[in-house]
């Protein structure tokens, strides 16, 4: 009996790994092996077991990093370092880079699907044998898979259709037309228990001759429509669902499959609509499945491609306009439906990424797009939640309405991003938490409409300034090359708070006037941000270097006027105000008469009259008349403190003469003032 590790690397991930699930079922009822799964490593107490087999699946090629952390532990952790075995997608598609990087690791490419792959006894075809469900206990304090519940099974292999973008190809480069899973359903229910869906990762099963049998097949095994399933665990009876989730391919969809598919609880019929040149035949597939009582369907989005050819096409980089394009026909064809059928027909989209098959990084930008595009839209789809975009009030606000305003979305600045949208009051909220709340959306409101306005300005030179910041470089070194005044105003809208405070001590003496220019004379709410900024937040105190030179005593006054003053301790930007004057050597105040101000607020003893008129002196950086409204309650204050040593206590003699030297110095300070 040989102890076995299936080591999943630590990315996340919406479904179990199926490859590692089928070679621990073969280890552990097959071999009588010793099975244990892990996510990323093993728990501290297994810290100095060593395994006789490692097995580390792979998924995308752009989570290179965590696969290749994932294959170093396990080195790290097994006997014998050529017994470390790998597969999977990135495996399969770049397996150059795994014998590159570890020569030891033995690299499977492609199925498990053939008679002594991994070199073991008895092995047979492990692609065909039961998920062992049981690792997913190993796991369940760590990681729960967001689907779980459901049989993960294939009832064809393969695709056939050679579409350049996709690994199908290579990963199962033959098609298998019909394999049948009812064993191995019997078996799950029997060792691990019924499972509430049925998941099936077919990549092209439109395609298979044996479509009828798949189906009939599928409704013998409880999934018809309607199915329903009674959890054992809550005793509910929940409704059960199919999902062929790599798709189903609109070009094969006919009147006759279409059909037979109704006759499944499927949920949803996902059909791909990745080129704006296959509008018709999706919109084709789209209706048949709503003809025949599909009520929920979605559809993936492929943008920041290139040129592709596939299933006997060629089809030209998308553009932005595109994508929209496609989201906005799903919006329009889910009314049509609804209205034409007389019932609810949901249609989401899932717009997603294009990433080369040989990018280990998520880097990669497509012909017609951009890096701020792509930030500007991952973005956007916050919101979804991962659900999909389906009614049109949330396409039209997030969005847009139209082609231009979706471009116009994409150039905004991200932040600005999320201050879209119409006010709304929380349910549970105060009328102060809501008028505070209201002033901060309409801040918010008024920044996007003075970056809209400067946006729209623009008229043809747009594109040129899309250019300026298409690499999502927001830099100082880029604002102090521009040289048009409207790019550089709105360029200040894309940096960050602590970039706009340095840009007020940059050595580039223009673009600092112009900044300082533009955040407080032309659009100040810029500038009053900043001082709330730095009246609120703990910041390094060299960054306040330009905003204090460049402002002083009104910045001082603005600051003191953010502080409430009521609170009893002192605020930290009292210590970088300090700091900030020594270092730019501009005299405003005194703020050491501050921090005496909250040594009188510590003992408590000063009445609320004349704690007003000390608040109101600060205030007016009246520094005489602060400190003499301190000298007037010194004595008061001395004698609180003094009287806070217990007599008789040992040692109060020395803690009294401490006291009396820090009551002198705070009295020095206090008694000095410019004549």
């Amino acid at each position: 009996m040989a102890d076995i590790l299936l080591l999943e690397p630590g990315y996340s991930n919406k479904y179990p790994p199926i490859g590692l699930m089928k070679i621990s079922y073969f280890h552990k009822y097959i071999h009588g092996d010793y099975v244990r799964f892990a996510k990323g490593k093993l728990p501290e107490a297994f810290k100095d077991k060593k395994w006789d087999r490692v097995y580390v699946t792979t998924l995308f090629t752009f989570e290179w990093k965590k696969t290749k952390e994932a294959l170093e532990y396990a080195l790290t952790v097994v006997k014998d370092p050529h017994q470390v075995y790998t597969g999977g997608i990135l495996a399969t598609l770049m397996p150059e880079l795994i014998a590159e990087n570890f020569p030891t690791v033995k690299n499977n490419t492609g199925l498990l699907d053939k008679k002594g792959t991994l070199e073991l006894e008895h092995e047979e075809c492990i692609d065909r044998l039961t998920l062992d469900y049981g690792i997913l206990d190993d796991i369940a304090d760590q990681y729960v898979y967001p689907a779980h519940d459901a049989y993960f099974t294939y009832m064809t292999r393969g695709c056939g259709m050679k579409c350049a973008f996709c690994a199908v190809q290579t990963l199962e480069p033959e098609y298998y037309p019909y394999l049948s899973i009812t064993e191995a359903i019997k078996r799950v229910d029997e060792q691990f228990g019924p499972k509430k869906d049925l998941l099936l990762m077919d990549n092209n099963v439109l395609r298979s001759p044996d479509f009828d049998k798949i189906i009939d097949e599928i409704k013998e095994l409880g999934f018809a429509k309607g199915a329903t399933y009674k959890n054992p665990k809550t005793g509910k009876t929940v409704q059960r669902y199919v999902d062929f989730n790599q798709g189903l391919d609109a070009f094969l969809l006919t009147e006759h499959k279409a059909e037979r598919l109704g006759e499944l609880a499927i949920r949803p019929a996902r059909i791909a609509f990745d080129h704006i040149e296959d509008v018709e035949p999706y919109k084709k597939a789209i209706r048949l499945c709503a003809q025949n009582g599909i009520t929920h369907m979605s559809n993936y989005l492929l943008y920041n491609g290139v040129d592709f050819t596939g299933k006997g096409h060629s089809y030209q980089a998308d553009t932005p306009e595109d994508l929209y394009e496609r989201m906005h026909i799903s919006m329009d064809l889910q009314e049509e439906l609804c209205e034409e059928l007389g019932h609810k027909v949901a249609i989401f989209s899932f717009p997603m990424r294009y990433i080369p098959l040989s990018d280990t990084k998520r880097g990669f930008v497509g012909t017609n797009w951009n890096m701020k595009y792509l930030r500007a839209l991952q973005r956007m789809l916050i919101p979804t939640q991962g659900k999909g975009v389906s009614s049109r009030s949330f396409f039209e606000a997030d969005f847009g309405e139209t082609q231009e305003d979706f471009v116009k979305f994409l150039a905004m600045p991200e932040e600005h991003l999320g201050w879209r949208g119409d006010f709304i009051p929380r349910k549970g909220e105060t009328k102060e938490e809501i008028a505070s709340r209201k002033k901060l959306w309409n801040e918010n409101q008024s920044y996007l409409a003075e970056w809209t306005r400067l946006f729209d300005s623009l008229g043809i030179d747009k594109e040129d300034f899309i250019k300026l910041i298409g690499d999502n470089d927001i830099s100082l070194e880029k604002l102090c090359g521009i040289k048009n005044p409207t790019y550089k105003k709105l360029f200040i809208h894309y940096l960050t708070t602590t970039n706009i405070l340095k840009a007020l001590s940059l050595d580039d003496r223009e673009t600092k006037a112009f900044v300082v220019c533009y955040i407080h004379d032309e659009f100040g709410l810029i500038y009053k941000r900043l001082v709330r900024y730095i009246a609120e937040s703990r910041i390094p105190y060299s960054n306040l270097k330009g905003i204090y030179s460049a402002f002083r005593d009104e910045f001082v006054k603005d600051i003191f006027h953010k502080i409430s003053f009521r609170e009893e301790k002192e605020p930290f930007v009292i210590n970088n105000l300090i700091k900030v004057q020594n270092l730019t050597q501009i005299h405003v105040f005194d703020y050491e008469l501050v921090r005496c101000f909250y040594m009188y607020k510590s003992v408590g003893f000063l009445a609320k009259d004349k704690e007003a008129e000390i608040i109101l002196a600060i205030r007016q950086l009246d520094e005489r008349r602060t400190r003499d409204l301190l000298l007037e309650q010194f004595d008061a204050f001395k004698k609180i403190v003094v009287e806070t040593v217990p007599a008789g206590e040992v040692g109060a003699e020395y803690i009294l003469s401490q006291i009396e030297d820090q009551l002198n110095a705070v009295y020095r300070q206090i008694s000095l003032f410019d004549l």
